[in-house]
């Protein structure tokens, strides 16, 4: 199978709902945090606390879901029927969130969130399962997930748009992002919903066993690449997470830099993310994935560590630090994901078993853990005071969390990949030069 039989319109139908998953995302975590600790009075502890608890229960969440996708379907739907059944539980959580009730609430912003995570997770288990089974050819996987994964961060480009017109459009009289954000994400998700569930066809289930159980968690974990993956994707997602919690007050409060130049700075990072990932493609099929994305993590690590260096006076120099990271994002979203559906077609193959969306709950689980990690490392061990008060984080501590945490523990990654390829790509390329043969 080749990239022609998944046809152009199947794409565009199947990444556009990742625009609209994405566009939550940076008021999320990003700006959500530093809004309800600093704007709306509830304190860097707690709002850490909270936050980092509600992703802790949706952690919990996600093995069920996936057992419960590959087990549960409507009329022979798995995917469409759960995906539905995720933004309806996303949508009121939003809401929530995006309005709270004043004064604001701890109780509120857990409700919101346990409801949006949660909702989250019913709708990305089975929608990244069903990209994995779009195709069994493993470049067009890569071009798949990098549909969904450049749509997002399209989406994110659109939630980065709308805050800085506003600001510049209202000044300080400019309403909160997050419920201006909240509103283009439902008129931008609907369609986008329906989209998928018309023009997206759900895969045929061939396997002799089409339902999952709880020991197909334990069993996955069994998997040698599945195991090293997850690490690793856990490891990179505390690294990524750590930086994106603490970016606005690396650019406001270490960089001194305005809202204006905070947007700009982001709208360049995911910028030449989208502009890149095609590059990072073609390395991929011509290297393999994991060597594409070990490659990206280096780069990264060479660039982000020069943080170090730059102080309110050379703030300028990281524009370009933004746009050079930036660049190996698109490898860090559209090749793991990739990888992980070649492990889980090898192990459909391997053992006749069903259990897709199940693999991608334990792929859920890491990415939700390691925000939780995120969260909690960077406002409550980064904003604790020696009363235990919330106070500004020192440029020392901010430091060591936003850079040296981060490019250790991508070296940390870039290890466990560059020890050996994985067998899924080792597979890859020992069928190339028979496929040339042919």
């Amino acid at each position: 199978m080749n990239s022609r039989e998944v046809r152009t319109s199947t794409l565009l139908a199947y990444g556009l709902p990742g625009l609209a998953a994405a566009l939550p995302i940076i008021p999320v975590a990003i700006l959500l945090p530093t809004w309800y600790a600093r704007d709306l009075g509830l304190g860097f502890v707690l709002t850490g606390s909270v936050l980092a608890l509600a992703r802790l229960l949706d952690f919990i969440s996600d093995p069920i879901v996936g057992v419960l996708v590959d087990r549960i379907g409507w009329r022979g739907l798995h995917y469409k029927f759960w995906t539905v059944i995720g933004a309806a539980l996303a949508a009121p959580g939003l809401l929530l969130l995006a309005f709270p009730p004043q004064p604001a609430s701890a109780l509120a912003l857990g409700t919101g969130a346990v409801l949006l995570f949660s909702g989250w997770t019913a709708f990305m288990i089975p929608y990244t399962a069903w990209g994995a089974e779009l195709s069994r050819d493993r470049n067009t996987r890569s071009l798949i997930t990098a549909s969904r994964e450049v749509a997002g961060l399209i989406g994110m480009l659109v939630a980065l748009a709308v805050p800085a017109w506003l600001v510049i459009r209202f000044g300080d009289e400019a309403p909160p992002a997050m419920v201006v954000l909240a509103g283009v994400a439902f008129v931008v998700g609907i369609p986008a919903l329906f989209a998928l569930l018309r023009w997206v066809p759900e895969p045929t289930r061939r396997e002799r066993r089409v339902t999952a159980g709880w020991r197909d968690l334990i069993d996955l974990l069994r998997v040698g690449d599945c195991r090293r993956m997850l690490i690793c994707w856990l490891l990179n997602g505390i690294a990524n997470g750590l930086p994106a919690v603490l970016f606005p007050l690396v650019v406001s409060d270490f960089l001194q830099l305005g809202e204006t130049q905070f947007y700009f700075l982001l709208v360049v990072y995911f910028a030449s993310a989208i502009a890149v990932t095609p590059a990072w493609l073609v390395i991929a099929r011509r290297r393999g994935k994991s060597a594409a994305w070990s490659l990206a993590i280096a780069v990264n690590m060479v660039v982000f560590a020069q943080v170090l260096w730059l102080g309110p006076q050379s703030a300028s120099w990281f524009f370009a630090i933004c746009l050079l990271s930036g660049a190996t994002l698109g490898a860090d979203l559209a090749l793991p994901p990739s990888i992980q559906a070649d492990i889980m077609e090898s192990d459909r193959v391997k053992s006749g078993l069903q259990r897709t969306a199940t693999g991608f709950a334990l792929w859920s689980m890491a990415t939700k853990l390691a925000l939780a990690i995120a969260v909690a490392l960077a406002f409550v061990v980064g904003g604790m005071g020696p009363s235990g008060s919330s106070v500004v984080i020192g440029s020392g501590r901010l430091l060591s969390l936003y850079v040296i945490v981060p490019v250790l523990l991508k070296g940390a990654v870039y290890v466990l990949l560059r020890r050996g390829s994985l067998s899924v790509d080792l597979e890859s390329m020992t069928q190339r030069p028979q496929a040339a043969a042919k």
